[in-house]
């Protein structure tokens, strides 16, 4: 889907032609799932230059792509260095729901609660129960009036939901498939319960949900 490079000077659009927005979005979800895969090895230093040229973009893509992967702390950008890949951990993923469990066991003292309504839309674009957990956890703390934790929770969706993948989870020992079917009926139940308004239920339903993704790195190791 390129076009000639003679669109370069349009506002909005890459060198290729092709918008910046969808560029990044692409850039970025092809960098995540390298750091996340090991593609790109924890410690491992890249230039731009060497991302871009891979990527068949131009640097502006890459270097806006970065923005929301060092917010997660899964690179650094150093100057005349380039970008440096984190230490990342499976327990620094599994951190995250432990996190967002604790806001939803201990909801902070926010401002009025918000009353819209859950969208079922909202999952269709969700890969894994990671995502989910996510989608439905921030509407559940919005409605709660911890609108801070809620927006906290949102910034980790594409992280959590990319890790729990099956591809993703197996490259970090974990077996994604196993009790799926399970976590599934989890994810339906919180569903139900959101769009009735049932926010006791709902919440009970998103603990469990975490608890299951908690454990599955211990209980659900791949076969060495």
């Amino acid at each position: 889907m390129e076009r000639s490079p003679s669109c370069a000077g349009r506002e909005g659009e890459d060198p290729y032609g092709i918008r910046r927005s969808l560029l990044r979005d692409a850039v970025f979800a092809r960098l995540l799932d390298n750091v996340l895969r090991g593609v790109y090895r924890r410690g491992q230093r890249i230039r731009l230059d060497t991302i871009a040229a891979d990527m068949r973009v131009s640097r502006t893509p890459v270097r806006e792509a970065l923005v929301p992967l060092e917010t997660l702390c899964l690179v650094t950008v150093q100057r005349y260095v380039g970008v440096v890949i984190s230490h990342w951990t499976v327990d620094h993923m599994i951190e995250r729901i432990r996190i967002a469990r604790t806001m939803i066991t201990e909801p902070s003292a926010g401002a009025a609660t918000c009353p819209d309504r859950f969208d079922v839309a909202w999952l269709r674009e969700c890969a894994t129960e990671g995502g989910a957990f996510v989608e439905l956890g921030a509407w559940w703390l919005r409605r709660n009036g911890a609108s801070v934790s809620a927006d906290w929770l949102l910034s980790q969706r594409a992280v959590l939901d990319a890790f729990f993948t099956d591809e993703v989870a197996l490259a970090n020992g974990i077996d994604a498939v196993v009790a799926r079917r399970e976590r599934v009926r989890i994810v339906e139940r919180a569903t139900v319960a959101a769009e009735r308004e049932a926010l006791d239920e709902c919440a009970a339903a998103l603990v469990e949900l975490a608890d299951a993704l908690i454990v599955m790195p211990d209980r659900f190791r791949t076969a060495a």
